[in-house]
């Protein structure tokens, strides 16, 4: 799996200047801290609580740049103002399906990069 379809590792080693300690540490907290971020969000899509929803996706949308996911960020602006705006819950629930498979998808990959890093 060299070829990434949502995270991009060169502006990950950019953005962290190469230095391969802080991409490890930076990773290992996302796909701790972000994984738990992300429950938290699917548990306020569940619950229709919009305006937790408008806060987490605001919350985690700047560390979808971090990794290079622009697109992934995207959709969680996108997300965002769908609860903040008087867009039908079905939309919403479905933007959130569609998103949540590319996150899932994120993770993975950063699981992989972080394991081709020595």
């Amino acid at each position: 799996m060299n070829s990434y379809t949502i995270i991009n590792p060169t502006f990950i080693q950019s953005n962290m200047m190469n230095n391969t300690a802080v991409i490890k540490q930076m990773i290992s907290m996302f796909l701790g801290q972000g994984m738990e971020d992300f429950r938290a969000l699917k548990e306020m899509v569940e619950n229709k609580d919009l305006s937790g929803i408008k806060s987490k996706a605001h919350h985690i949308k700047p560390t979808m740049e971090y990794i290079g996911a622009s697109n992934l960020r995207l959709q969680f602006q996108e997300l965002e103002n769908l609860a903040s705006t008087d867009s039908a819950y079905n939309d919403l629930k479905d933007h959130f399906t569609t998103m949540e498979k590319d996150f899932l998808e994120a993770m993975k990959e950063l699981k992989h990069y972080a394991s081709t890093l020595s």
